[in-house]
């Protein structure tokens, strides 16, 4: 096993999560330098770039201009995009370098809902029922008043399957607002990802080396837990450990191993769910790099537990190491 020295911190990126990012890897290149590590920052990607833009031309530069010299890992502080969907993942594992979190397959499935969503169905874990469209069209009245409304309910959630933190989501609450839901979300991609809205309680579950940590509970000012209330301070609390039945705390944590399990996650990640008035965990998607400031969802599952932020970070670095760069 190799022992890392110096990590490496991908942040920034040019996805609209980037703000987040930008956070994510400051908190993280700080954290590491607290348990001892040498720390190399590198800021992927600037405002105005394309998302799909020279991914490799880019990190090639990072690993070899000198942004990224002499480092053991890198750690992947990138949010959405090509920095969570297996693409950044892939041109790391071509280059022979190890990196925290989940590999290629895992991010790519897992950054899209409707592909993630399908193989956890198929292995019988409950998630909402959905419908995907295609971008820039307007659903016709016949379908939505008819199967969409008969198989989803109202309200339904329309989004982009691709991106994360509910960039581009709308909840719906009638027939006359799907026109306007589906061109906000078209904005973002090719596809409209229509489902059911789940009325109860926001609860995830981070996944810590195969272990699942304690569930949290947030606690929107909104009926859903949305990119304002995530990031605007004041609009959502939280309890950890989420106050759950013992039996709710062991169901909710085993659903999440098993969602990390399926959709090929590693090392760490966050499974969001809601719990359902019918008493049911429905998994709303599995994020394989979710924020990570100290104050994040992930590291206050991990402070639950009794894991400090550099405790944590570092921990993912040893991890990476250990792999030497193989790829998976």
């Amino acid at each position: 096993m190799t022992e890392a020295r110096k990590a490496g911190v991908l942040y920034g990126g040019t996805s609209p999560e980037r703000e987040v990012s930008l956070a994510s890897g400051e908190a993280v290149a700080s954290a590491l330098e607290e348990a001892g590590l040498g720390v190399a920052r590198y800021d992927y990607g600037s405002p105005g770039q394309q998302d799909h833009g020279p991914v490799a031309a880019r990190l090639h530069h990072a690993l070899t201009a000198g942004a990224l010299e002499g480092v053991d890992v890198v750690f992947i502080a990138l949010h959405g995009g090509a920095g969570e969907d297996g693409r950044v993942q892939g041109m790391l594992e071509m280059a022979g370098v190890p990196y925290t979190g989940t590999g290629v397959l895992g991010s790519a499935v897992s950054m899209d809902k409707w592909i993630s969503k399908s193989l956890l169905r198929q292995a019988g874990l409950p998630v909402p029922e959905g419908r995907l469209w295609p971008a820039g069209r307007t659903p016709p009245d016949h379908l939505v008043s008819g199967e969409w409304a008969g198989l989803l309910g109202w309200p339904m959630v329309v989004k982009p399957p691709d991106q994360g933190s509910t960039v581009g989501l709308s909840v719906v609450e009638g027939p006359d607002g799907i026109a306007e839901a589906v061109a906000k979300a078209s904005a973002f991609g090719p596809r409209v990802l229509v489902e059911q809205f789940i009325a109860g309680r926001e609860v995830t579950v981070a996944v810590l080396e195969g272990k699942a940590l304690p569930p949290i509970e947030i606690h929107p000012e909104h009926g859903i837990y949305d990119y304002e209330c995530k990031y605007t301070p004041g609009m959502s609390s939280y309890t950890c450990p989420a106050e759950l039945e013992a039996e709710g705390t062991r169901r909710v944590q085993e659903i999440a191993l098993a969602a990390f399990e399926v959709l090929g996650h590693r090392d760490y990640s966050r499974l969001d769910f809601r719990l359902g008035e019918d008493g049911v965990f429905y998994l709303l998607e599995g994020n394989t790099a979710p924020g990570f400031t100290a104050t994040s969802l992930v590291p206050k599952a991990a402070a639950a537990a009794g894991i400090g932020f550099p405790e944590l970070c570092a921990r993912l670095v040893r991890d990476a190491a250990g792999r030497d760069g193989a790829p998976l």
